[in-house]
């Protein structure tokens, strides 16, 4: 900064020299001229001759400035400050010339005195204007020249010569305070100047890095891409997300993840290839991106090294295991989006394989990418042109066989890939925005079953809806479905909201909007019991009117010893706490007769039917099983070869 600051001062300087020289050597052209007139002779033109040299002497040293070095290994510092001083002692030697006024003018005792006076004063004056960067260029200059001035008035010994050396000294004496003043206004600016470039320099390197691990960040990363040619690829892509982070900061605090992601991130450049950039995208996403022909070892290789670092236990860490997994993307363009995009895609297919999974993006799964752009780019159209439906699958009681109610779930016949399945529109409309209106659609769907429920005189049927509780959370589902079924007057206690496992980041704000909506009548089931977000703790929760026994349990009931005992023990609970206990996923007649031996009498699965559309669903009328005692000895005669890991002997 201190070399910053001398350069200013010398820029400033050579400014000001290229107007104050002119002046100077016109001021001292008109002393020779009046000195000529008035007899001077060669004295006159030597002190000419010699302060013409002193300001072309100057001229030139403003002239070379431009060869003054910028940099080296003290900022440029000692060549700028020789610079100064030399302005500084060229000034003196004017100075030193110029005090020989009161040699030719007999110690200011000619007529010609007071003009001499005047000029004296101006060029002092000007020499602080012109020179208030660096004081010594005006001091050096004007000091010797005044201080001879008032020893030779006040030499003349009389009253008016007093006041006017006085007010000489007077007069060097602000000049000085001047230049003093105006050099440090100067380095004060030129300070400021360079603190306010620092700053943003900090600031602008700051914004391309991770304050926590120094790496790149997402910004830094597109910065650094920009840079690359296409002559460099083809380009390795690798989006590194670690497995078990969050387990970390719920044990032992984010003080030890932050330190852990520093470790990773060591890590993560030891055995990166030369020249490769690294960047930190998000809490526990690492980009790792390196020219293909870079790496001494393949790209397989490399992601299963890393991901055996990154596994490696932490001494820091002695319950929580940590892994990573890796999408890799291989491509010709250094593009960060799309590298990104498909990187991330296939690190979710590696997600899928386990813990400590690598996936390099290929044609498979490019054509999945290209599903999944298209589902979500015809969502929207599809919810709007009634594409995209609710069908009704019935539920049923076990004993009477008969209709208890119905759950709409969605179907969309896409006219390219064919049936779409629920949970892909779910993630689809969640990618892109859609999910109100998606929930909107379904809930409009079921008031409409309702309505023609009630048309038939079926009052007695419930029809359900599933609802993720981070959607109720996050939105005003409440409020549509209150104010939807006050508007079309539908009856509250004809809807059930199945709150699927999801669970929420705001459970107050959940349980609140449940209490609204239970309040209304609408009856709230506690939907895939046993995963997820339905836990024991659910069923404390007095708004929970049902729950439904995850198909995982229900699915070959009548071959699993360990499946019967759980199934039984949550609806022993379930009566206990007074909850009706449902069943889904029931596909073979053996399983039904499981659990109506298990006192399960409300069940749902393909076995009744699948989902029916909605005209379908209300002329449906469900078949009558054979419950004598030759099916059920056909039954016990299925289940009696059983262990108790549950699989058949």
């Amino acid at each position: 900064m201190e070399a910053g600051i001398l350069r200013d001062q010398l820029a400033d300087l050579r400014v000001g020299l290229f107007v104050s020289m002119p002046v100077g050597t016109v001021l001292s052209a008109l002393v020779l001229a009046v000195q000529m007139l008035s007899g001077g002779g060669l004295a006159a033109v030597l002190w000419f001759a010699a302060v013409s040299l002193i300001n072309g002497a100057r001229i030139g040293l403003a002239l070379a400035q431009s060869d003054v070095p910028d940099g080296g290994p003290d900022g440029g510092l000692k060549p700028v400050g020789a610079r100064l001083s030399l302005y500084g002692m060229l000034a003196l030697a004017s100075g030193i010339a110029w005090s020989f006024l009161a040699v030719l003018t007999n110690g200011y005792t000619t007529p010609q005195a007071p003009l001499y006076l005047v000029v004296l004063a101006g060029l002092s004056a000007g020499s602080v204007t012109y020179g208030a960067s660096y004081a010594p260029a005006s001091i050096n200059f004007m000091t010797l020249p005044l201080l001879v001035t008032a020893g030779c008035v006040l030499a003349k010994g009389d009253i008016e010569s007093y006041v006017l050396g006085f007010t000489v000294l007077l007069f060097l004496a602000g000049m000085i305070r001047g230049s003093l003043l105006g050099q440090a206004r100067f380095r004060e600016t030129s300070r400021l100047k360079y603190e306010a470039r620092e700053f943003a320099a900090r600031m602008e390197r700051n914004s391309r890095r991770d304050p926590l691990t120094e790496l790149l960040n997402r910004y830094g990363l597109e910065q650094a891409i920009g840079q690359l040619g296409l002559s460099d690829g083809p380009f390795v892509a690798m989006l590194i997300d670690l497995d078990g982070f969050k387990s970390v900061n719920d044990t032992y605090g984010h003080n030890v993840g932050d330190d852990l992601l520093v470790r990773v991130a060591r890590r993560i450049e030891k055995h990166a290839p030369t020249g490769a950039t690294i960047a930190r995208i998000g809490g526990d996403e690492f980009v790792l991106l390196f020219p293909a022909d870079r790496s001494p070892h393949s790209t397989d290789g490399l992601a299963s090294s890393i991901i055996a670092a990154i596994a490696n236990p932490d001494p820091a860490l002695n319950s929580v295991r940590v892994g990573a997994s890796i999408g890799i993307y291989v491509s010709d363009k250094p593009r960060l989006t799309e590298m990104l995009l498909r990187a991330d895609f296939a690190l979710y297919a590696a997600k899928r394989s386990g813990r400590n999974e690598y996936c390099l993006f290929d044609a498979e799964l490019d054509h999945g990418l290209e599903r999944k752009h298209c589902i979500e780019r015809d969502l929207r159209g599809a919810i709007e042109a009634g594409a995209l439906c609710s069908w009704f699958q019935p539920i049923v009681r076990l004993d009477t066989h008969a209709v208890v109610g119905f759950e709409a779930l969605l179907r969309w016949q896409h006219p390219v890939h064919g049936a779409i399945p629920p949970p892909e529109i779910v993630t689809a409309a969640r990618e892109t925005g859609l999910l109100s209106l998606l929930t909107e659609t379904v809930f409009l769907n079921c008031c409409s079953m309702v309505e023609e429920l009630v048309r038939n005189g079926r009052q007695d049927l419930r029809v359900a809806m599933n609802l993720s509780p981070r959607e109720l959370e996050a939105g005003n589902v409440d409020d549509m479905i209150l104010d939807s079924l006050k508007t079309k007057n539908v009856p509250a206690a004809m809807l059930e909201i199945e709150i699927t496992e999801e669970a929420p980041v705001d459970r107050d704000r959940v349980d609140e909007k449940l209490e609204r909506l239970a309040d209304a009548g609408i009856s709230i089931v506690l939907d895939d019991f046993g995963t997820g977000f339905s836990t024991l703790v659910s069923l404390k929760d007095s708004r929970i009117h049902k729950i439904k026994i995850d198909k995982n349990f229900v699915r070959d009931l009548a071959r699993s010893v360990d499946d019967q005992a759980l199934v039984k023990a949550v609806i022993d609970l379930g009566r206990t706490l007074g909850i009706e206990v449902m069943a889904e996923g029931v596909e073979t007649d053996a399983d039904r007769l499981i659990l109506r031996s298990l006192d399960c009498m409300i069940a749902q699965g393909f076995l009744f039917s699948a989902a029916l559309p909605m005209r379908d669903a209300l002329a449906f009328e469900p078949r009558h099983f054979d419950n004598s005692a030759e099916a059920k000895a056909a039954f016990d005669s299925a289940a009696r070869p059983l262990r108790r890991t549950g699989s058949a002997a």
